[in-house]
Order: C-alpha cells, then sequence, then structure tokens
C-alpha cells in the first residue's frame, strides 16, 4: 500500500461537517467519492481533525492509502476534477506508511474572521457581523489570556469524548486590518466547540460585558455552564497544522 497526504481548503458551508455522517454531504465523504471515482479504490480519508458543519479551511491535511502509485500532480489533478468547486485539493505528496493527519500534528492554527454590522450579504456564511462600536483592544488584551498550558473544560462544548481537557495555547491574538476583525489562535490541540466558545467570550469582552479578570475566572472555574454563547461557525477557518514528522 502507498500512503499520501493531502492539503485540502474548502467552503464549509453546504457541508455537515468534515467525518462521513449516513446521509448526509460532508468533506471528508466528497473526498471518498472522489477518489473512487478516479482510483476505483474506497479509502478511508483520515483528517487533521473533525471540523463542524459551516465551518471552513485555508488548509486541512488527511492522507489515505492506495494500492497503487500515484504521480502526486496528476492526483491533484484528478481529484478536483470530481469535486466540487467548493472544495479544492491544494496539493499531495507520498509520505511514510506510519504518517497519520491526526495523530502525528503537533500544532493547530485557526482564525476566526468579524467585522463591524451592518451586516454585508457578500459576506454572508463567510464571516460574523459584531457590534460596530466593538472595543478591539478590549478583546486583544481578553485573548491573551488564553495563552498557556491550562484546563479548557469551561471552553467545550458537551458530547466532546476526549480523555483531557487540558490543552496549551500558544497564540491567541486579535487585530483589525482591511474591515475585518480577525482573531487567531494556535494550539497543540483544541477542544470540540473550543475556538468559537473563546471567540465568543472575546466578543463579550470588546462589548465592555467581560473583564480580562472574568476571563481568568472562566477558565479556573472549569464549567461550561458558566460561559455563555458560542461563535456561529460561519467565521471559523481552519487555517494550518504543523507536524513533527513525516
Amino acid at each position: 500500500m502507498y500512503r499520501f497526504a493531502i492539503n485540502v481548503d474548502y467552503i464549509g458551508t453546504a457541508y455537515c461537517g468534515w467525518q462521513v455522517q449516513p446521509d448526509l454531504r460532508t468533506v471528508q465523504g466528497e473526498i471518498e467519492n472522489a477518489l473512487f471515482k478516479l482510483t476505483g479504490e474506497k479509502p478511508s480519508v483520515v483528517g487533521s481533525g473533525r471540523t463542524d458543519a459551516g465551518v471552513h479551511a485555508l488548509c486541512q491535511t488527511a492522507h489515505f492509502d492506495l494500492s497503487k502509485e500515484w504521480e502526486p500532480k496528476r492526483l491533484v489533478g484528478g481529484l478536483n476534477h470530481f469535486l466540487a468547486r467548493d472544495i479544492r485539493i491544494l496539493g499531495a505528496r507520498q509520505t511514510s506508511a506510519d504518517f497519520h493527519a491526526r495523530f502525528d500534528c503537533v500544532e493547530k492554527s485557526y482564525i476566526y474572521v468579524m467585522y463591524r454590522a451592518p451586516e454585508r450579504a457578500v459576506l454572508t456564511d463567510r464571516a460574523w457581523a459584531v457590534d460596530p462600536d466593538i472595543d478591539v483592544e478590549k478583546m486583544k488584551r481578553a485573548a491573551l489570556r488564553f495563552i498557556g498550558e491550562k484546563d479548557f473544560k469551561s471552553f467545550m462544548a458537551g458530547g466532546s469524548d476526549t480523555v483531557s481537557s487540558v490543552r496549551k495555547v500558544l497564540k491567541a491574538d486579535v487585530c483589525e486590518r482591511d474591515g475585518f476583525i480577525i482573531f487567531q489562535t494556535s494550539a497543540n490541540g483544541f477542544l470540540y466547540n473550543m475556538v468559537r466558545i473563546m471567540t465568543s467570550v472575546i466578543e463579550a469582552a470588546g462589548r465592555g460585558r467581560l473583564s480580562e479578570s472574568d476571563v481568568d475566572f472562566l477558565i479556573a472555574a472549569k464549567d461550561r455552564t458558566l460561559v455563555r454563547g458560542t461563535a456561529p461557525a460561519c467565521g471559523l477557518y481552519l487555517e494550518s497544522q504543523k507536524y513533527g514528522k513525516e
């Protein structure tokens, strides 16, 4: 068997997330269907993580095995031919047989895109319209409270099967440029809905509803019921992943 890694970008609006689900359209399912049409094989495509319905990706890594060797350029062209235009294969490469897109990932980065209201039709399902008077400096200071190795149980949605809610956040920054407010964060891993819940807290801080000390309290409390709200999926983009080996 030959193992291949691919980098994928997609607009998640039309999909029920990454992971295959019965009778639902998903990104993983679409790629597996395209692989069957191209190669006649039905490999399982393993992603670096499982994005939710409506979440986008600028670059998501995945791997799969094929029984025959393929030229990466031909694999990219063939898959893109069979995929809808809201999913694109950016690149492909043959990897070692033990490379794993999920378990070998040592760092993930996300961005969350917001803009000041009123809502814009052209940004529908691409970004979150927030209060026009939101204070970006307050958002930035609140975001910094997330940095470090901490227990983020308060920022984990129900339904997660994770063993530990401790994660190491390496970056949490907010900036405003070209009319957009962008929250960028990197960590050694994220909990279910963690980035969207973090964004919700940062947005509340920007409206003066929460202080920096409130963020510290919410982290220390380890209680999801104290953290109200989850930012909509439309503004979230998986940006990149880093690997310790290939």
